[in-house]
């Protein structure tokens, strides 16, 4: 029999229904629970026993009858008294969201429980763990299997709240591709700096300039790398090189390979000076440490923005930088594609050199090579990222080396990409060589310089690259996704979330604090009267020659800067024009011996015969042009 109308049921987590409110107020206080019923049918039962024995008569089981009568009233008021004493039970209530809880602490802690349980930790032990076995096997002259690096997931957020996600509502008729291209642009507006984390990262310039000026003085310290170039995030590192005052400006005269034994050892102390008089013994930072790479360096943390900072002893890196300037100025999205890769490598732990991954130029110049070997160059970033990922997840980098410019593939057994040193220890068994496994490209800025010597994770990358590009298109394809860009740079949100907003306080406090300089001098200006327009007069005189001393300064530190740009780039135009002569030679060499040895095999196979005759190329012409007329007379 089923009921004539719908029943009502309240689904809420804390229901709590008129019956229980009667139940508790009615009846639990007069009803004993099961324990007291228990104990006081146990008392009864020892109460009649006592009876029936004292009706016999006999005087010892009488005695004895009032003995266990007496004690079972003292039992009996014990346990009335416990029971008072003990708490009410509780009855046990479920939801459709699982066990009722009374207070809102309970369900807190619940909650916290099952997010402890279900959310994981912020540091990737998985992609730790495959690094470290990737650098094993590479110590070890050994193979590995590449696998597929998942990203570290901190805390979770819906796709369709993400920033950069396109709204598909407002959108309907928009396609796959459409909506990945846009979401590349609303990604990289969302990752630029702002106002206060640019100025956090302006302050922090200005001050380990000022700390290192001033114990070493005979160096000058200038920015160089990302945030030089203009591909810096707000959480990318700051890199300073030390430069001597005494070193010639034209890169031409600079040495471009790294520095010899005695160079490293006089360029280390200089570092742990700088290390212990200005990064360990300062509580402004946090983490500092001496790395002996190819260029030593010194890294630390900045405590209040959360900056990392690293001071290297490198060279001249004014080639690099013209040649990543001219790359972004003839493809438009590359600067936008590139923040979407780096992000994809840094939520994985694959760009960090030190760990076998791919550094921030490294990854500039992977795009680069994928762009300019397509057989139809991209025309906008959502095409050049699926190129990206398919070109690089499915090359062979066991029997070919990447050359950027000029664009082609290489022998990289018979042509690898060293310095004179680096072959002379080869030759001389002081080193080993790289596994086959090992990416080779070469630097267009140097061609002694291997860009992938560095990435042992190589095989990691591939099979990440062959997941991320397969579920893409799936993506694509279906275009059912809130975010089709997620999968790649989604967790990248929750990861910077707290890093950038600690960011973003410390620079709004450095532009409140300079607005109230300025409004407390403007106040002072106001006020003073006679005297304090005089006295703001000659500050201002003061100032402006100063301001006028710093222009001249900055003028010429500009003028300087594009001399030295203009000399990079002629000398990066003679190196390119001398490495596409010799490619042209190379291929022309290559070509006649195949068309001899060619030409050998098919004349000792008419003849019979095992031996190659080769002939002059001008007299085996005319002999083939009389065979062709003689041919024709006849």
């Amino acid at each position: 029999m089923q009921l004539s109308s719908t029943r009502l049921i309240c689904r809420a987590h804390n229901r709590f229904s008129p019956s229980i409110a009667l139940w508790q107020h009615f009846v639990q206080p007069g009803s004993p629970g099961p324990r007291d019923r228990r104990q006081l049918s146990t008392a009864t039962e020892a109460a009649q026993d006592g009876a029936n024995s004292s009706s016999k008569g006999d005087n010892t089981h009488a005695r004895d009858a009032q003995a266990s009568e007496v004690a079972t009233e003292n039992a009996a008021e014990k346990q009335s008294a416990e029971a008072k004493a003990e708490p009410l039970p509780v009855r046990r209530m479920t939801t459709v969201k699982g066990r009722w809880l009374s207070s809102k602490v309970e369900v807190s802690i619940a909650k916290n429980k099952h997010l402890k349980r279900t959310v994981p930790t912020a540091p990737n032990v998985e992609s730790q763990d495959q690094l470290v076995i990737a650098k094993d096997a590479f110590a070890k002259s050994q193979d590995y299997e590449g696998v597929v690096v998942r990203p570290i997931v901190v805390g979770k957020v819906r796709e369709s709240t993400l920033p950069w996600c396109v709204n598909m509502e407002g959108e309907p008729t928009m396609t796959g591709m459409d909506r990945l291209h846009s979401e590349i642009e609303r990604f990289y507006k969302y990752t630029q700096p702002d106002r206060y984390e640019t100025a956090a990262r302006k302050h922090l310039i200005e001050q380990v300039q000022r700390q290192v000026k001033q114990f070493l003085p005979k160096y000058n310290i200038e920015v160089f790398g990302s945030e030089r170039t203009g591909i810096a995030m707000p959480l990318s590192d700051i890199d300073f090189r030390l430069v001597l005052k005494s070193q010639p400006s034209d890169p031409a005269q600079v040495p471009k390979f790294p520095p010899d034994t005695k160079e490293r050892k006089k360029g280390t102390r200089l570092l742990n000076n700088l290390y212990w008089r200005v990064f360990n013994k300062n509580g402004a930072y946090l983490l500092a440490a001496i790395r002996h790479a190819r260029y030593p360096l010194v890294a630390a943390q900045d405590r209040k923005s959360g900056l990392d900072v690293q001071v290297v002893l490198s060279n001249d890196t004014s080639i690099s930088r013209v040649t990543m300037q001219e790359y972004m100025e003839k493809i438009p999205y590359l600067r936008e594609l590139y923040w979407v890769v780096k992000t994809m490598f840094d939520t994985r732990g694959l760009s960090d050199v030190f760990r076998g991954g791919f550094g921030s130029y490294s990854l500039f110049m992977m795009l680069v090579a994928s762009i300019k070997h397509a057989p139809k160059p991209p025309q906008d970033s959502a095409r050049a990222l699926l190129h990206f990922l398919d070109f690089w997840g499915n090359f062979d980098t066991t029997k070919h080396g990447v050359s950027i410019e000029p664009a082609y593939l290489f022998d990289k057994a018979k042509h690898p990409v060293l310095t004179d040193t680096q072959r002379a220890q080869l030759q001389s068994g002081e080193t080993k060589p790289l596994p086959s496994y090992m990416l080779s490209l070469r630097d267009p800025a140097d061609e002694t310089n291997d860009l992938g010597r560095k990435g042992i994770a190589i095989k990691h990358v591939q099979a990440t690259f062959r997941d991320l590009h397969k579920n893409l298109l799936l993506d694509i394809k279906f275009n059912k996704r809130a975010s089709i860009l997620c999968p790649l740079v989604g967790p990248s949100y929750m990861l910077q979330l707290e890093r950038r907003r600690k960011l973003q306080n410390y620079g709004r406090e450095w532009v409140e604090r300079e607005q109230k300089d300025l409004a407390q001098l403007a106040k002072e200006v106001r006020e003073g009267g006679w005297q304090g327009v005089v006295d703001a007069v000659d500050e201002e005189v003061l100032k402006d020659s100063v301001e006028e001393d710093v222009e001249e300064n900055t003028l010429k530190m500009m003028e300087e800067e594009e001399a030295r740009l203009r000399l990079a780039k002629e000398e990066r135009d003679r190196e390119w024009k001398r490495l596409a002569e010799e490619k042209t030679r190379r291929l022309k060499e290559e070509a006649q011996n195949t068309s001899i040895l060619d030409h050998g095999d098919t004349m000792s196979s008419i003849l019979g015969t095992g031996t190659l005759a080769v002939e002059d190329p001008q007299t085996s012409k005319d002999s083939v042009d009389g065979q062709g007329d003689e041919a024709k007379k006849a």
